[in-house]
């Protein structure tokens, strides 16, 4: 086969090789020249394409069908981005508990909670034996002092820095005391000794070491100490002062205070009032209340005795004294409610002021008493109490007499607080006065004052 291409150099006469047939491709004449004088028709061109396609494909349109090669996949595909995770993430807020592993089925134990509590000390660490009792809250903090008393789920402590504190014992984890306490359980067996309390026994050293559930210790009273480390108590004073057009006076005062023992507890209270307007007294009345409490079990006690000094001219009542005895119930007992009551017999005898020409100046009576007092922690700052003293006798005395007292406490310091008081006086049937007036029944004293724990 012969193929026949003209040049474009033939038509300016110039020699033009002839052509050959070459396959499958001809290369250009020697000696080479560039490939851009190297020209073939667009026709040859896609007959060496066909040619050359048909040749890649071994035996096309010659061979039979069964004369084929396998096909061997060689297109193997290599994955070098390999991609190496280092980014790991390591725990290390771990919170180790002291206290998780207990037998105190109350004991702080690990939780797993949005916010990490922070654990409690270990019980194993023991205070320095330095003569002083040291007190443990249930934050972890520890305190150093002296213990005053344990009673009606109070824990009275005097610390070095910041002097006579007032706790509520379930707030107290641990206390640990070398001095000799004198203790009272609530089946009212006494110990002595020195005593060392967590959260869940007590234990009492001495010639024969005892040690017991906390849940039977009724109080501690230190023992072998002075006579004024069993007392406390409370005192409020209020004044108002008047002049102008009017001159007037009024003064207000009340007090508290306590004895305490393991198993028993002495009360005084006193109440007074004194009021003057232009030199001219207008009120005058003064009120004491002692009683002797002997306990014969958490919540029960006896009164012996009971007594009560009662003054209040305005009322035809120069000296009234009632003495008596009864037994008390606590009905509840928590660490910031307390509600008691009270009953029993008493004694009662009255002086009047003035009396209408031929009566009795004086007369006595048997009488029944009732109290109850209620307590209130409203918050750790604020307290409220009410408490009432009823006494039912005949109409030759008066009848009945009642009195209630209301105080709103306002804790300002560690020892001072902020006392509103409402007084409440009556009587049933006020005895007629010399001359015919007869006294009204109500009392009634709001009173603003300063008071002092102690």
């Amino acid at each position: 086969m012969s193929v026949t291409s003209e040049h474009p150099a033939d038509r300016d006469g110039s020699p033009v090789a002839p052509a050959t047939t070459r396959s499958p491709l001809p290369p250009c004449h020697s000696p080479p020249q560039p490939l851009a004088t190297c020209h073939l028709p667009l026709s040859l061109s896609l007959a060496f394409a066909l040619i050359w396609l048909a040749a890649a494909v071994q035996g096309f349109g010659a061979e039979p069908a069964s004369s084929l090669r396998p096909v061997i996949t060689t297109n193997y595909v290599v994955v070098t981005n390999i991609v190496v995770v280092t980014n790991y993430i390591v725990t290390t807020n771990i919170i180790s508990s002291t206290n998780a592993f207990t037998s105190n089925p109350d004991a702080p134990t690990l939780r797993r909670s949005h916010a990490a509590t922070p654990a409690l000390p270990d019980l194993t660490w023991v205070p320095p034996e330095d003569g002083f009792d040291w007190i443990q809250l249930k934050s972890g903090e520890w305190l150093k002092g002296s213990i005053k008393a344990m009673q009606e789920r109070k824990l009275e402590f005097d610390s070095d820095e910041l002097k006579l504190l007032s706790f509520d014992w379930k707030d107290i984890r641990q206390l640990r005391s070398p001095r000799l306490n004198e203790m009272l359980l609530v089946n009212h067996e006494k110990l002595t000794g020195p005593v060392a309390i967590t959260p869940e026994q007590v234990t009492v050293s001495g010639a024969e070491p005892r040690t017991f559930p906390r849940s039977e210790l009724q109080s501690i009273t230190p023992g072998g100490s002075k006579e004024r480390n069993y007392w406390s108590g409370k005192a409020s004073l209020g004044l108002t002062l008047h002049s102008g057009n009017t001159k007037s006076v009024d003064y207000n005062a009340q007090a508290s205070l306590q004895r305490r023992t393991p198993a028993t507890r002495l009360k005084l209270d006193y109440i007074g009032n004194v009021s003057s307007e232009n030199d001219a007294e207008s009120a005058n009345n003064q009120r004491v209340n002692t009683e002797f409490d002997y306990w014969l079990s958490r919540r029960l006690y006896i009164i012996l005795p009971s007594a009560e000094y009662f003054r209040d001219p305005f009322q035809n009542i120069d000296n009234r004294a009632t003495a008596g005895g009864g037994v008390g119930y606590d009905l509840i007992d928590r660490s910031v409610l307390e509600w008691n009551v009270s009953v029993g017999p008493a004694y009662q005898k009255t002086w009047f002021d003035s009396v209408p020409v031929g009566e009795p100046t004086s007369r006595d009576a048997v009488a029944l008493t009732f109290g109850t007092k209620f307590d209130w922690e409203i918050t750790q700052r604020i307290d409220l109490s009410f408490e009432y003293r009823g006494q039912y006798t005949s109409r030759a005395v008066g009848e009945t007499f009642h009195h209630t007292v209301t105080t709103l406490s306002l804790e300002l310091t560690k020892r001072f607080d902020l006392d509103v008081s409402f007084v409440w006086d009556r009587t049933q049937d006020p005895i007629q006065q010399n001359g015919g007036a007869v006294p009204k029944q109500d009392d009634f004293r709001l009173i603003l004052g300063l008071g002092v724990r102690f």
